[in-house]
């Protein structure tokens, strides 16, 4: 494009209201023609929500890109329901990695906007398999920063966090990672092996909860009626009249 073309279509995003540039950005990304089938890509797991893909440039072999189906540019415009369940698919999958591509760690990274190295426009978590000496590097530096500093930052945060809305106990099932069948070139990957795994922890499970069910609940020891009408509120007109003796 020419400068010229930039600067116009510059404008015209800023024109646009955020569903129009959701829909704009949606017909650009590479990765929404994947989910929708257009482009090929070498999938290992997909469900209602998101999708997960082997990076064609990965930082290691078994290198997966999980993206949710719909299009979010950046983590917070996730509902939080998909963000959730996304990060229960990264746990799988990473335990997946850990057991089949003989990895002995993994980074799950997720780079959040461009200042971050965010690169794609496509909401995505990194789930890179790692091993010792693999040459692959996430380097922090280790700044100092004055006690000041540190109480101001600490400040604005906790603060922040302290407002209504920002507290949730949120409870998710993890869901079930099935590999594709049939598909050699993954295998190379992702070996089978990795579907008996999943599908053994599957069954360890189902065994576990069935034991659960068998097993006799401890009895209650029964409660004096006098310590039953002691607990506030617990008493009904059922329990006061068995007390007093009325029929």
């Amino acid at each position: 494009m020419t400068p010229e073309q930039v600067e116009e279509l510059k404008e015209k995003i800023k024109k646009m209201s955020p569903e129009e540039l959701k829909e704009f950005q949606k017909k650009q990304c590479i990765f929404c023609h994947i989910v929708a089938g257009k482009v090929q890509a070498k999938k290992v797991y997909e469900d209602g929500k998101c999708l997960a893909i082997l990076d064609i440039n990965p930082a290691n072999p078994g290198h997966i890109l999980l993206l949710p189906k719909e299009h979010y540019s950046v983590m917070p415009q996730l509902p939080e329901e998909e963000i959730e369940h996304i990060f229960m698919v990264a746990k799988s999958l990473s335990n997946v990695a850990l057991r089949t591509l003989e990895a002995t760690g993994t980074n799950i990274i997720v780079a959040n906007g461009p200042a971050a190295g965010q690169k794609a426009q496509h909401f995505m978590v990194h789930v890179i398999p790692r091993r010792e000496n693999d040459g692959v590097e996430f380097t922090l530096p280790q700044k100092t920063i004055s006690e000041k500093e540190l109480n101001a930052i600490q400040e604005k945060i906790s603060g922040r966090l302290s407002k209504p809305g920002l507290k949730r106990e949120a409870v998710a099932k993890q869901p079930q990672i099935i590999l594709p069948k049939a598909r050699p070139d993954i295998e190379k990957i992702i070996p089978k092996a990795g579907k008996k795994v999943v599908e053994a922890e599957f069954e360890e499970k189902k065994a576990e909860a069935a034991k659960a069910k068998k097993k006799p609940k401890a009895e209650k020891k029964p409660e004096t009626e006098k310590n039953a009408l002691k607990k506030e509120g617990n008493a009904n007109l059922d329990d006061i009249a068995r007390v007093l003796g009325v029929k």
